[in-house]
């Protein structure tokens, strides 16, 4: 029986690395307040994150390989569990051929390199959105890259629940990306399909962003500009900067803001104007995998409402924990 057992515990051994899976996850608790002029508060603390990441790949020899990852996001309260972003990644001597269902990073952060833990999206810059896509990325050398993918629609998730019978936009994105020496310079070109005359109907969207780091110091800056059926046209910008003050603590910083042309259908679909905001954080790891963040916003205005004057602001302090 002994050996019997070492036996099975020898075949599972070299099943799991042949498979070459891999579990991680992140688990993150904190207090969050928010506020607006109106005086109303809501505060409280609670679960942000509770995921776990699944990850398998293969060696497919030539200089291919396949990679399969999926994420759960658990629930506390005996709630339930459901699916986070997925993909499937076929690698190649000529490319990357990714397979994805993401919730994308708004792009005029990322491409700022500004803090990504909590954004100004849905705030000052755009919501984020569900989206099944198809990426292939071709590197020229070792510091340039083109890709080239198709996003179906917003928040419309599953096989055969796509463009077909939707009128939901789908839209291709054409991209190029430097980045050697502490220097990442992004551009991308999106054009929209099921474009109308509304006001919310977008047509193109033309993306450049960039940021630098010294060393002492990482700063950059981003702009989006996406241009709509009734000839409204938005511009979102961010300025970012981050910087290690010692080993375990860091700080950063990120501006932003949003403004829409004031024409007709903008005005009657609550669109029109500027909305600003800023962020600042703080993070100190505890170690490599636990780390505490502090952050502090205030913004104007709010996303698809014809009052930009409101001032909101928010304050979260987060134990992170990464496993």
């Amino acid at each position: 029986m002994k050996k019997t057992l070492i036996a099975l515990a020898a075949i599972a051994a070299v099943g799991a690395a042949s498979a070459q899976a891999t579990i991680s996850g992140e688990f993150a608790y904190g207090y969050l307040s928010t506020a607006d002029n109106t005086k109303a508060v809501a505060s409280g603390f609670g679960i942000d994150t509770a995921l776990v990441n699944i990850k398998a790949g293969e060696d497919l020899g030539g200089g291919m390989r396949v990679d399969a990852a999926m994420s759960v996001s658990t629930a506390g309260g005996n709630g339930s569990a459901t699916g986070d972003a997925q993909s499937l990644t076929l690698t190649t001597p000529v490319g990357v051929l990714s397979l994805v269902t993401l919730k994308p990073g708004d792009w005029v952060t990322g491409a700022s390199g500004g803090a990504t833990w909590y954004g100004l999206d849905n705030k000052v810059l755009s919501a984020r959105s569900w989206r099944d896509a198809a990426t292939l990325t071709v590197p020229l050398s070792s510091a340039v890259s083109l890709s080239a993918g198709y996003f179906e629609p917003a928040n419309v998730i599953g096989e055969g629940t796509g463009t077909d019978g939707n009128t939901a936009q789908s839209v291709y994105n054409l991209g190029a990306k430097y980045s050697a020496n502490g220097l990442t310079v992004t551009a991308a070109y999106l054009p929209y399909n099921s474009s109308t005359t509304a006001a919310t109907s977008a047509v193109t969207a033309t993306r450049l962003g960039g940021n630098y780091d010294m060393g002492v110091v990482k700063v950059g800056a981003a702009v989006q500009v996406v241009k709509y059926g009734d000839g409204m046209v938005g511009t979102q910008t961010a300025l970012s900067a981050s910087a290690p003050l010692s080993g375990k603590f860091s700080v950063n910083a990120m501006f932003a803001s949003n403004n829409t042309s004031t024409i007709a259908g903008s005005v009657a679909a609550g669109l029109e104007g500027t909305r600003t905001g800023y962020m600042l954080g703080a993070q100190y790891n505890m170690s490599k995998r636990t780390y505490a963040i502090l952050n502090n916003a205030t913004w104007t205005g709010a996303s698809a409402t014809a009052n930009h004057t409101a001032t909101s602001t928010m304050t979260a302090l987060t134990l992170v924990h990464d496993f």
